[in-house]
């Protein structure tokens, strides 16, 4: 048997709130969080490999997510476009013979690598200072005391983003975010207070009145989840680059397809983040040009040992009964999905590009 195989007996759904190891799934994402902020490579590997063990994609994409989104975002811009390859490669790699058996891709090749070297890239990125969340006072969903907060000149600027079908109560926050995102403003801050006051405001009137907005057919969402209001941010979001270049129009729609991930209506405060970043490109100098990972870091080279972490890990398997191995028994299911991944790994292989300009 491979001595860097897990073979472990514990189905998917003991692994709900633990990881491989039995840690708590909170304990580790403060661990993994904590390894990359303070560049520790090895550490940050290990803790993301826990969730790997477990079979816990879902969650390890989502601290990937917040930390890049969160922590990085300008410190190294190009990184959307980066994860937005990766997040392709690894939804091609699981539906080539793992769907309904996710947990066998822990002992993927090139699961693995993709993992660390994505683990290995934001571990090496330079951080700017960390994201946080914008406050909104309860007493500015009060009509009477919002026009204090109003900057816009005039109701132009929302004029080419607002469908007939959205709900008219959002047209002035709308209008504002507008006008914050562009050239004539220009306020990093004043734009990310709009983005919470039409999420907070949403959720505020959830219990009287569910608001659904026109749909956006181009979101990468189910149709049922084109009308929800979020859309109309990430419709001004990309308003306001529709005339810049090229480059810029391609980070916001990189992260719009970030932030689609597995979307649910809980994604837009958890991913709240990823739009401000994208509001921090549109109205902040920053790098175009910098290197996605610095040439002084041998990726390959650290790729190349992560097995080693992975043997670490074996040692808190909860082994199966052994009597297979002598009297070959592997079920029909299991020889055919050995089989069948075995067959697709020979047509196909991940490249190890990572773009650099």
């Amino acid at each position: 048997m491979n001595k860097y195989e897990i073979n472990d007996r514990r189905s998917e759904k003991e692994f709900k709130g633990m990881t491989f190891s039995k840690y708590k799934k909170s304990a580790v994402k403060k661990e993994l969080l904590k390894a990359m902020l303070n560049n520790k490579i090895e550490p940050a590997c290990y803790w993301s490999c826990e969730y790997i063990c477990a079979g816990l994609f879902a969650d390890l994409w989502e601290v990937i997510l917040t930390y890049f989104s969160k922590n990085i975002h300008l410190g190294n811009p190009k990184l959307p476009l980066y994860l937005e390859l990766r997040y392709t490669a690894f939804k091609e790699i699981a539906m080539n013979g793992y769907i309904g058996n996710e947990l066998s891709l822990r002992n993927s090749p090139k699961i693995r690598k993709l993992f660390a070297e994505i683990i290995i890239v934001l571990t090496t990125s330079y951080t700017k200072h960390a994201y946080t969340p914008v406050k909104v006072d309860k007493k500015d969903f009060n009509m009477a005391e919002l026009p204090e907060k109003l900057k816009a000149p005039n109701v132009k600027y929302a004029s080419a983003i607002f469908k007939k079908e959205d709900p008219k109560e959002f047209f002035i926050a709308l209008n504002e975010l507008a006008y914050h995102l562009s050239p004539k403003s220009n306020n990093t801050r004043f734009a990310c207070y709009w983005i919470e006051w039409i999420i907070e405001f949403e959720t505020i009137c959830k219990s009287k009145k569910k608001y659904i907005c026109g749909r956006r057919e181009y979101v990468p969402v189910e149709s049922k989840k084109q009308t929800d209001c979020v859309w109309m941010i990430w419709d001004t979001l990309l308003h306001q680059v529709t005339k810049s270049k090229s480059g810029l129009i391609k980070l916001i729609k990189a992260l719009l397809n970030l932030f689609c991930i597995r979307y649910t209506h809980g994604c837009k405060k958890r991913r709240r983040y990823i739009m401000y970043f994208a509001v921090s490109l549109i109205t902040e100098k920053f790098d175009a040009k910098k290197q996605l990972i610095s040439s002084d870091i041998d990726i390959n080279k650290a790729i190349s040992k992560i097995d080693i972490i992975y043997a670490q890990i074996k040692k808190n398997e909860v082994s199966p009964a052994t009597d297979y191995l002598f009297n070959n028994s592997f079920t029909d299911s299991e020889k055919n999905l050995k089989n069948t991944i075995a067959k697709l790994e020979t047509m196909d292989s991940l490249t190890g590009f990572i773009p650099r300009n």
